[in-house]
């Protein structure tokens, strides 16, 4: 699913807007997880959005590489900061990066 902010594509499509119509039909835009942060901190997100975002947080993340087995790829086992106030960072939990901050 490609995401309503970035135009990239998601494999973890986050539902951050509802559109009604009052004529035709509405909506409904997804955002990739990290686009979904930034629309859950906009004065009119949705308290749904943030609560998914708090579920996602306590989730284990891994990586799409990881998932598909090719570990040497993954980035997303290395520490980052944030770029910005607000935004969390996922970090892969495969068991296959070490926890000292390198693959």
């Amino acid at each position: 699913m490609l995401c309503c902010r970035c135009e990239r594509v998601t494999d973890r499509p986050i539902l951050v807007r509802v559109v009604e119509s009052g004529s035709g039909p509405g909506g409904m835009l997804y955002a990739c997880p990290d686009d979904a942060r930034w629309y859950a901190t906009l004065p009119d997100a949705p308290r749904w959005l943030r609560d998914e975002l708090r579920a996602l947080a306590d989730e284990e993340y891994r990586s799409v590489a990881c998932r598909l087995g090719r570990h040497r790829t993954c980035r997303d086992g290395e520490a980052t900061e944030p770029p910005c106030e607000g935004v969390t960072v996922l970090r892969c939990a495969c068991p296959c990066h070490h926890r000292d901050g390198g693959t």
